[in-house]
């Protein structure tokens, strides 16, 4: 008499290795790498959309790769190193932070309209 069922075994055994090999697939982020705001979220410990605050007002500089954000692992390591500040917009007044946006806001019209390099849509001049 088995004190296991041997087909029972095997297959726990299996999922195992495949488990393991699955984490051996796995690299871990070094300090020189892009993190995506997901990760960088984690490695926090806090919400993804607190990560993007951080890269909107500065805090933590953001990288682009097409329209995915990310943030450099050795920065953000860094900024939490760090320590809490306060935040530069609890410093500024409702009037500083709209002139501040209505900056913003400017800066991106410019920029789009000077990326259609004088063009109308679909091409013509």
């Amino acid at each position: 008499m088995s004190l296991f069922n041997e087909s029972e075994f095997r297959e726990i055994i299996r999922d195992e290795v495949r488990m393991a090999i699955r984490e051996l697939g796995k690299k871990p982020a070094t300090a020189g790498e892009f993190v995506s705001v997901a990760d960088a979220a984690q490695i926090a410990s806090v919400a993804t959309q607190t990560i993007r605050v951080w890269v909107r007002e500065g805090r933590l500089t953001g990288y682009h790769a097409g329209r995915v954000l990310r943030v450099r692992r050795a920065e953000l390591e860094d900024f939490l190193a760090a320590g809490p500040s306060p935040s530069s917009t609890t410093q500024m007044s409702p009037e500083e932070l709209a002139d501040r946006d209505f900056r913003q806001r400017q800066a991106a019209g410019r920029e789009r309209r000077s990326n259609t390099h004088g063009r109308l849509p679909g091409g013509a001049p």
